[in-house]
């Protein structure tokens, strides 16, 4: 398997020329068409499912893409830490970590819902670097490598030109806790809703994302992500143009699990927005 958080770091690994980004971008690509394949066949069988926590499902379908990514990841960046939504691992606190989600939109997956991506994605010192993601369904390939743009199907991307917030669509999305933090979910929510045009729930946050990438939405908030999650989709939306931060305003890192995304027109607007609920830390 690729290198497990903690090891060594690879020297030199913080720096990154065009050739080995472009490197990067192909195995990260191949990675996470391995991994949709494998989520793809499963849409055809009969899946075990199993709860992580309440609210948090996992099938064997997502261990079968997770170990088709990984498997590809240890033969072509073996030396490299990997952090993955079910076999774990940490951030480092320097160098090169790719982020993997082989089935972002589980609940959907189950219940036959068309909206489940794949998620593979290079950062370098905290900051994003390579990023893909797969639509499994429409088969959509959205790529990004840091400084070269953002793409579908090899095709640029841009964010939307929406100015105001009160014209703005943006998609949401929930903790698994909620349950336990209903009200300040509720409150942020109703904010949301009375200030843009309209509120959308789909359950994968990196497709959401790039759903802000092409234009096609113009905002994305959620609490309580993991590094997997926003991996890919926030270089993504980045390169297209559009802004990402924390729900302070702030440069987004790999572990700020409050991230807000739009296509940078209506991000004031939307941070205030959402401010007054914003936990404070």
């Amino acid at each position: 398997m690729a290198r497990r958080p903690g090891d060594k770091s690879v020297p030199g690994a913080g720096h990154t020329s065009s050739r080995s980004a472009a490197s990067d971008l192909q195995i990260a690509l191949n990675a996470a068409r391995a991994g949709a394949a494998a989520v793809a066949s499963g849409l055809r069988q009969p899946t075990k499912v199993s709860f992580k926590a309440e609210a948090d499902p996992v099938t064997e379908v997502d261990h079968r893409s997770e170990r088709a990514i990984l498997d590809l990841l240890t033969v072509h960046r073996g030396r490299d830490p990997v952090v993955s939504e079910e076999w774990g691992g940490s951030l480092p606190g320097s160098g090169r970590v790719w982020l993997v989600d082989p089935l972002d939109g589980t609940t959907n997956f189950i219940h036959g819902f068309p909206w489940m991506g794949v998620s593979v994605a290079l950062w370098i010192d905290d900051a994003p670097t390579v990023g893909v993601v797969v639509d499994v369904i429409n088969g959509d390939e959205y790529t990004a490598v840091a400084g070269a743009g953002a793409r579908v199907n090899g095709t640029p991307i841009v964010v939307s030109t929406v100015k105001n917030f009160d014209e703005a669509l943006v998609t949401t999305g929930f903790p698994y806790d909620r349950g336990q933090r209903v009200e300040i979910c509720d409150t942020r929510f109703r904010r949301v809703l009375a200030a843009a045009q309209g509120i959308r729930r789909l359950g994968a946050a990196s497709l959401d994302m790039c759903m802000v990438a092409c234009g096609r939405m113009d905002g994305y908030w959620e609490e309580d992500l993991s590094p997997w999650d926003m991996g890919a989709a926030t270089l993504l939306v980045m390169e297209a143009g559009g802004t990402v931060t924390n729900q302070f305003g702030e440069p987004v890192g790999a572990s700020d699990p409050f991230v807000v995304a739009s296509n940078g027109s209506i991000h004031h607007s939307f941070i205030e927005t959402l401010r007054d609920t914003a936990p404070s830390s």
